[in-house]
């Protein structure tokens, strides 16, 4: 009787020391990883696993910067963030509200009639003719080690220079995961990128290919200008704001005739009057989406737009660690990761960050 005595009380202070050990304490402020056996679907739907995940949820506003448009001026958003990880994969579920509609269209190409040529919608500021034309976005920026100074107090906030973006010191680098609606968004990726230091713009993408192009080209018109235009359209397409890699429908615009209308390699002639930029035959800004490869397409992701509540749900997956030394490595659950967000409401630039331009940086918690 003794000996089973002594052999259950063992077993209690093991069940205690186990469960106190995987109970660590959640930092206040902080964003907790819990492990799961199940994990979530991946389409950008919330489904019962996500129940298990605390939410921590964060205001954010676009700040009274100069080089934004000023009609984005305090914008701001509710942002619930949750996160799930399996032995070799972490899971992030990122939810906004505030932005009233879903933005597509970005930079669309039309024929400025007072201009007299053709020209993409602008993509910061009022140009005179339009408003800024953009897709939504959702950026969140991680701290690659500790290597960055004042990250952890000031966030993102401590790495804005203006319309660029850089680091402030050589050794000190960031992950930026960079979900574009438009770009990205059709391939169920997030732009894989990386920061560090330079006079100039930081930014660059991780190693391998990015998801989309550039649907812009140069061509000589009849009085010998060279003028840029679109390089696709897709004929008879209407409200489309971006084209797929392989598509069959899409035509290569191969010349201008006299009268300043653009002719497609079929010879079909884009009537200019017809694309004034008010009608909805625009030409998307960018073409050959497809996946993007290498480390550049280690984040994929699935969302969804509930537009009844102005609800943004952004699902990512990435796993722990990628093995590149540009991504952030999660699987030490000892430490703690910082990182920022931002969203951008059909904005190229203007994002809504915590606190505005005095910033905020959240540790993620591996639990």
């Amino acid at each position: 009787m003794r000996k089973l005595a002594y052999i259950s009380l063992v077993m209690i202070i093991l069940l205690v020391v186990v469960f106190t050990g995987c109970s660590k304490k959640i930092p206040e402020g902080a964003l907790a990883s819990m492990a799961t056996k199940s994990a979530p679907v991946m389409d950008g739907m919330v489904d019962d696993v996500w129940d298990d995940a605390p939410a921590l949820v964060v205001d954010v506003y676009v700040p009274e910067y100069p080089v934004f448009d000023s009609s984005y001026f305090k914008d701001s958003y509710n942002v619930s963030m949750q996160s799930l990880h399996t032995d070799t994969d972490i899971y992030f579920l990122y939810q906004w509200t505030g932005d009233k509609e879903e933005s597509q269209a970005r930079q669309s190409w039309y024929y400025n009639t007072d201009a007299g040529k053709w020209m993409q919608k602008p993509k910061y500021k009022d140009d005179g003719y339009y408003g800024p034309e953009y897709e939504d976005k959702f950026a969140v920026i991680w701290e690659i080690g500790d290597s960055i100074d004042g990250f952890a107090e000031n966030g993102c906030a401590i790495l804005c220079h203006g319309e660029k973006k850089a680091t402030n010191a050589e050794g000190e680098t960031a992950d930026i995961w960079h979900w574009k609606s438009d770009r990205t968004g059709p391939v169920n990726q997030i732009d894989d990128k990386w920061l560090g230091f330079s006079d100039g713009n930081g930014r660059h993408g991780d190693e391998g290919t990015g998801a989309y192009s550039s649907n812009s080209q140069e061509l000589t018109d009849a009085a010998g200008n060279t003028v840029k235009v679109p390089v696709y359209w897709v004929p008879g397409a209407t409200d489309y704001h971006w084209i797929m890699d392989g598509d069959k429908n899409a035509r290569k615009i191969v010349s201008i005739d006299a009268d300043g209308n653009l002719v497609d390699e079929d010879g079909t002639v884009l009537v200019k009057e017809k694309f004034n930029g008010d009608s909805n035959i625009q030409i998307p800004s960018i073409y050959n989406i497809k996946p993007g490869t290498g480390g550049r397409g280690d984040v994929t992701e699935y969302h969804n737009y509930d537009k009844a509540t102005g609800t943004w749900t952004l699902e990512v997956k990435r796993a722990l660690d990628t093995g590149n030394v540009d991504d952030v490595d999660f699987s030490d659950p000892e430490r703690e990761y910082y990182f920022s967000i931002a969203v951008f409401d059909a904005a190229a630039i203007a994002h809504a960050i915590p606190g505005g331009m005095s910033g905020t940086a959240y540790p993620l918690v591996i639990r």
